[in-house]
């Protein structure tokens, strides 16, 4: 298991790469194709569909579709990647803040037992002084 001061020292750089976000959005970034809906277009005459971008997103436990103009397509797919990484570095900084409530845990009850032995082998010393 690591170091307190070493875990301490991970939390914080995580932090200081989160100082560094950018613009970020949470979803699903998805690149599908869809017809137009024009009767005279290739696309309703089984020829090639048009290319179409959407922001899905859970509300209220419903999908809910945001689309994207083609041309907005990689700035925003680079703000839901954003979005993932933020999450991965907070998952991390919780993994780490667990491990350091389990090292104060174990140091805790390490001095409480070395402070129950101190104590009792120092009452045995006083029995037999008597």
């Amino acid at each position: 298991m690591e170091s307190e001061a070493t875990l301490k020292a991970k939390i914080k750089a995580r932090i200081k790469e989160l100082s560094k976000v950018k613009m970020f959005i949470s979803g699903s970034f998805v690149r599908t194709e869809r017809k137009c809906g024009s009767k005279t277009c290739a696309c309703a005459n089984g020829g090639p569909k048009h290319p179409c971008c959407l922001l899905t997103s859970k509300v209220a436990g419903k999908t809910k579709a945001v689309y994207i103009p083609v041309d907005m397509a990689d700035e925003v797919e680079g703000w839901v990647l954003e979005h993932r990484r933020i999450k991965a570095i907070l998952k991390e900084i919780d993994k780490f803040g667990e491990q350091l409530i389990k090292i104060h845990v174990k140091s805790r009850r390490s001095r409480e037992r070395n402070i129950a032995v101190i104590k009792s082998s120092s009452k045995s010393k006083n029995n037999k002084v008597k």
